[in-house]
């Protein structure tokens, strides 16, 4: 929603006083620890590494029967852990 506000697509958005909206859009861009803020985060959301749970919307328990059948056996606990939350690309752990 702030978001909306930020990026000036807030022409159906009706919740915020125009002069609170404009202490924030000065507040926005004018300040340095925010500014900081805003780009870390901007650089750690186009990361490679940004998201490193890989186990989609699959619950655990899907996620290891998947893997049980996929390998044959019975998979334990651990090792269903260690799957999801390994890289595929490169099969380190994070």
């Amino acid at each position: 929603m702030l978001d909306d506000v930020r990026q000036g697509r807030d022409h159906r958005k009706q919740w915020l006083r125009p002069d609170i909206k404009k202490a924030l859009f000065v507040h926005w861009e004018t300040d340095e620890g925010f500014w900081h803020q805003r780009l870390t985060n901007r650089t750690n959301r186009a990361s490679a590494r940004s998201s490193k749970y890989t186990g989609s919307s699959t619950t655990f328990m899907k996620t290891r029967v998947r893997l049980s059948k996929s390998l044959d056996r019975k998979t334990t606990l651990a090792e269903t852990f260690k799957y999801i939350h390994t890289l595929k690309e490169n099969k380190e752990t994070y």
